[in-house]
């Protein structure tokens, strides 16, 4: 399958090692090992079910070591869903990841109804208000409030935030843990080894011994049903990748050793006959042994109480696996796009959670006897996807045998061979008969709903989405393109010597001639508003400032302009009505009121619009008409009032520019008025001004600028003068823009921003700019949404659909973001974008998919130059095309 480009993570790293270690090992060790420990010894003897165990634990092993080394190797959200995808394509993806998703929310709504029962063994009087039985279980009023109660808290916890959910894990499953050993070390203590005598194992002769530890051996796999979850968060995980792999085996031999040391601690403390008369009564036989180790019946209690932390260790991993799963899928638009939602500040898939959580909560009202044949179905589920990521691990080595395999398991044929072997024995044990865990024909029935509703899901995703579904992106992970020479894709060396050889043959672009000419009086520099007076001042007597509505007064910036003003003995007129995204009919008053007044020279006081708004009024205040008929080309002229730039926020540029933007709001259009005599007469850059900027409006601006920069360069209008200087400044903002938006910038840093913010204006008032930025105006022209944003939305797609035609220049930029090739310029647009929480889709700033052909019609009629500017535009740019560039970005 073709990976169409590589993209970069939204999800916050949150995940230690000792964090991923209790989620696979707290989900493996539940409560199975409370009630079940009787039934294994009773089957296979003491020693015979320890060997069940590690024989069980061999075959999960084997599938683990695939897992093990795919992980690291695809660190992603979804993994399971991920190896499929890049192994056996969308079709075996979306069968693999629909029936883990089963495994997983069956687990979830199973654990809401085993909490209440296991409250039950510790307080008898428990169950009151009785409500209905169904398949002969009875339901009552408390048994079920306190499943839907917990219901709730888990799913609460898991949209708060991975780390609020690890937490919660690490504790619960370090009390498992504690009871655990509790019971081995007491029962090494007080038990006796003539306990183990006519219980070692069961069976008459070698055969019969042989056959009941097949039998244990034969369920016990499912009790390690757990480590798959760890590469199902992949993607939040921080931890050097090879260790990830590590992590993952550790939790299988953990949980092997965690259960037959148990098994053995029950035997060594109880004899047979204690065993089957615990079995017999109250069925937890752990907890019995538990009290006889201790000489106390508190602590079979405590050992209960152990085993309810477990309920909940397995409650929260699955919870985790499942709603990660659902993601996955959302993101290859193979089941509701809705699922890709991520909370803005936990990043977690709330959405998703949220959906588990519901049925979850549902659940209970089902009685526990439904959720047992829904938890079978589930385990299968699981078994089904284990055998395919097997499979997907041999498919790997032979398509793509160079990728880079962090933890790369030895021997990988008979690694592979036998997982696929071992998942395949586990299959057939639910369908043959008489193997302990054949699958009812209610279970087989849940089974076929499941997958009833992935044909739904499958058709309607493929009706709705078309050619999306099965979308995959590969995930850039900056230790795999920066790890060991060695261990380089032979792909990525091939693509770096080719882009080397482009790169020495890279046509010249020039040899046609160009022209070059800016009239800017820039004035740089920290404390530079201080001659505003004296600049001003040499253009007449009375000055407008141009400004909005109050940022600029309470942050004191007005008055201190005003003042220098009026020291320089000039009068000031005051306009303040401008808006973010500057009307047209703004500017028409604004130029009434300077001719009213005789206005000399306009101050424009303030961000983007303030300044787009003083151009347009200096430029009116000389002309007749309305300005709409300039910016249309009704008119033209190339008069404007003397005009002097102070901006107060840096990214737009327009202090080194010869257009306006501004917003017609009898139709929505976002449009440019250009002229030379738009151009400032002075343009006072200081950077003290910047520092008041909220931090949100450091990231929009910073996006405006990096794209400022990265459409100048790359567009068909370049020259040499505006790719020096495009140069220049893309690194000023890489290397410091995060910087300044975590509140950590230091002076040097502020004045590098600003600088670039300015050299961003000043390219593309020679350059031009490309198709992001005429496919964003329509945008923020019906919705009014901030600039910035619109464009983080937007630039990483249009990137996608146009590094192709001109590697050259998108391999350069990518290389100063920190990649490689053309493809890498997008994911690393994307992930600088990520560091500024600049996540944004059209959809989350309001856009629907009814406003999409007038987006693209209106982008064709207002910025048909722009679109042209684009390279490739014949390809990109037709109404057709932007229409499904707009549908990709909601």
């Amino acid at each position: 399958m073709e990976t169409p480009t590589k993209k970069t993570s939204e999800f916050k790293k949150s995940f230690s090692s000792l964090d991923i270690l209790m989620i696979a090992f707290g989900a493996m060790i539940g409560w199975g090992w409370v009630v079940s420990t009787g039934d294994w010894i009773g089957t296979a003897g003491v020693i015979g079910a320890m060997l069940g165990f590690i024989l069980g634990g061999v075959m999960i092993f084997f599938i683990g070591m695939t897992y093990a080394e795919l992980t690291p190797a695809m660190p992603e959200c979804g993994g399971e869903h991920v190896f499929s995808m890049r192994a056996m394509g969308p079709i075996g993806s979306f069968v693999c990841t629909w029936a883990i998703v089963l495994g997983y929310v069956s687990v979830v709504c199973f654990e809401a109804c085993a909490l209440p029962t296991i409250i039950t063994y510790v307080w008898p009087d428990f169950l009151q208000g009785y409500l209905y039985s169904v398949a002969g279980f009875d339901i009552y009023a408390t048994w079920l409030g306190t499943a839907v109660l917990f219901a709730v808290f888990i799913t609460v916890i898991n949209i708060m935030g991975a780390q609020i959910a690890a937490k919660l894990q690490n504790i619960l499953t370090l009390c498992i843990g504690a009871a655990g050993i509790l019971l081995i070390a007491a029962s090494v203590i007080t038990g006796d080894a003539s306990n183990l005598q006519d219980q070692m194992f069961e069976g008459s002769g070698m055969g019969g011994m042989m056959a009941t530890i097949v039998k244990v051996a034969a369920v016990s796999p499912f009790f390690f049903i757990g480590f798959d979850v760890i590469p199902q968060a992949a993607e939040e995980i921080n931890v050097p990748l090879k260790k990830i792999g590590k992590i993952l085996i550790l939790s299988i031999v953990l949980g092997i050793s965690f259960y037959a040391l148990v098994i053995f601690s029950v035997g060594y403390v109880m004899t047979g006959d204690q065993v089957a008369a615990s079995a017999n009564g109250t069925g937890l036989v752990t907890a019995d042994a538990m009290a006889a180790a201790f000489h106390s019946n508190i602590m079979a209690k405590v050992l209960i109480l152990a085993g309810m932390c477990g309920i909940l260790t397995s409650w929260n991993s699955f919870m985790i696996g499942g709603s990660r799963a659902m993601y996955s899928m959302a993101e290859s638009y193979m089941i509701p796009r809705f699922f890709t939602k991520l909370h803005s500040k936990a990043k977690t898939p709330y959405v998703a959670i949220i959906v588990v959580g519901i049925l979850s909560v549902l659940a209970p009202f089902a009685g526990r006897k439904m959720l047992v044949w829904v938890v079978d179905a589930g385990n299968f589920g699981c078994i089904l996807a284990y055998c395919m990521v097997s499979l997907s691990f041999i498919i790997l080595h032979v398509k793509e045998p160079d990728i880079v395999r962090p933890y790369r398991v030895k021997h990988w044929k008979l690694i592979g061979t036998m997982a696929v072997l071992m998942s395949g024995i586990m299959i057939m044990l639910y369908i043959l008969p008489g193997t302990g865990v054949t699958l009812a024909p209610q279970e087989w029935l849940m089974v076929a709903g499941w997958s009833a509703l992935g044909v739904v899901f499958f058709i309607f995703s493929k009706m709705v989405y078309k050619d999306k579904f099965g979308y995959y992106a590969q995930l850039y992970v900056s230790e795999l393109d920066n790890g060991d020479e060695q261990e380089k894709t032979v792909s990525e060396s091939s693509a770096i010597i080719n882009l080397a050889a482009s790169e020495a043959s890279a046509p010249d672009e020039w040899a046609n001639g160009f022209g070059y000419f800016l009239p800017i009086n820039l004035v740089f520099g920290k404390g530079k508003v201080r001659e505003v007076g004296t600049i001003a001042s040499a253009h007449g007597t009375t000055a407008m400032i141009v400004t909005g509505g109050h940022s600029v007064k309470s942050s004191g910036t007005y008055d201190k302009v005003r003042g220098l003003l009026e020291e320089a003995g000039l009068t000031t007129v005051l306009f303040d009505k401008v808006t973010p995204n500057p009307l047209t009919t703004t500017v028409d008053e604004g130029a009434r009121l300077a001719k009213d007044r005789q206005v000399d020279v306009v101050i424009g006081l303030g961000g983007g619009s303030t300044m787009d708004a003083a151009k347009g009024i200096a430029f009116m205040a000389e002309n007749e008409g309305g300005v709409s008929e300039y910016i249309y080309g009704e008119r033209t002229s190339d008069k404007a009032l003397p005009l002097i730039l102070v901006p107060t926020t840096f990214g737009t540029g327009s202090e080194a520019n010869g257009f306006a933007v501004m917003t017609n709001p009898d139709n929505g259009d976002k449009k440019s008025l250009r002229s030379p005599a738009l151009v400032a007469t002075a343009s006072i850059v200081d950077p003290d001004l910047m520092r008041t900027m909220p931090s949100s409006v450091i990231a929009a601006n910073g996006c405006d600028m990096l794209c400022h920069c990265i459409e100048a360069f790359t567009a068909n209008n370049a020259q040499p003068f505006t790719d020096a200087l495009a140069l220049y400044a893309i690194p000023l903002i890489a290397n410091n823009i995060v910087s300044l938006y975590r509140g950590e910038g230091t002076d040097e840093q502020w004045a590098k921003v600003c600088l670039a913010g300015t050299i961003g204006g000043m390219v593309i008032n020679t350059a031009g700019i490309t198709l992001a930025h005429a496919m964003e105006h329509p945008v923020s022209g019906l919705r009014n949404v901030t600039h910035g944003k619109g464009l983080a939305a937007i630039e990483p797609t249009a990137i996608e659909a146009t590094y192709q035609c001109n590697r050259f220049k998108y391999g350069r930029i990518a290389r100063i973001l920190g990649g490689f090739t053309a493809e890498d310029c997008a994911p690393r647009v994307k992930r600088l974008l990520a560091d500024l929480d600049l996540n944004v889709t059209l959809r989350d700033l309001g856009i629907e998919k009814k406003d999409i052909p007038w987006l693209a019609q209106n982008a064709q009629k207002v910025s048909p130059g722009n679109l042209v500017n684009t390279p490739g535009s014949q390809l990109v740019t037709t109404e057709e095309s932007l229409e499904k560039l707009y549908e990709s970005m909601l």
